[in-house]
């Protein structure tokens, strides 16, 4: 069987000891990949490519962590990675392309469906989130702004102690998003949005 390949983006960061712009992924992501996404490999995307060339050979797509929006935090690498990430969102809703984020992920995809996304005190350190059946899961969020509302193309799966939204989905295409770092533990933790992605990715790619 042939592996299959997940395109994810990558944060883009400003040497300091002399001037570069690069294209940077946590290693993390492979162990991710090797433990709990063994029939598939990561492509890291790069801005300078459109995405268009990527897309026929993709089963899925991961905005990765990373960074603030540019609506948050204003500045040119936070602008560029938004126009991309945009362009890919789009793509994916026209295409029911399975679509992934995590944590700067989530609140693109949020912030494109017109969500509201706030400063948020708690939400540096794990804590534990319910989700729609009232069950509890431990996670590991690292994030200043959480999603405070949805916009109304979304609908909340998991919310934390201060009703803040941390995983949701798409009311009808393949979308979801996550607020906490699966990457930073291998062994996928079981929430909605993920179990409901990978599900999606395997159908995606027979």
């Amino acid at each position: 069987m042939s592996l299959k390949w997940i395109g994810i983006t990558q944060r883009l960061l400003e040497n300091t000891s002399y001037y570069e712009i690069r294209e940077a992924l946590s290693v993390e992501w492979g162990e991710l990949f090797r433990e709990s996404l063994g029939a598939f490999l990561p492509l890291p995307l790069s801005y300078e490519i459109a995405f268009e060339r990527y897309a026929p050979h993709l089963s899925g797509v991961i905005l990765s962590g990373g960074n603030d929006l540019n609506a948050l935090n204003p500045n040119a690498l936070s602008l560029m990675r938004d126009e991309y990430e945009s362009k890919i969102i789009t793509h994916c809703l026209r295409y029911s392309l399975p679509l992934l984020g995590i944590c700067r992920g989530a609140q693109m995809i949020a912030h494109y469906f017109d969500s509201k996304l706030e400063p948020l005190d708690g939400h540096i350190e794990p804590h534990n989130v319910v989700d729609s059946k009232g069950q509890s899961l431990r996670v590991n969020s690292f994030h200043r702004y959480g999603i405070t509302r949805l916009g109304e193309a979304l609908e909340s799966l998991s919310k934390a102690g201060d009703c803040s939204i941390e995983s949701f989905r798409h009311r009808t295409s393949p979308i979801f998003g996550v607020m906490w770092h699966i990457e930073r533990t291998p062994k996928m933790t079981s929430d909605e949005a993920i179990t409901c992605w990978i599900r999606l990715l395997q159908s995606y790619s027979k």
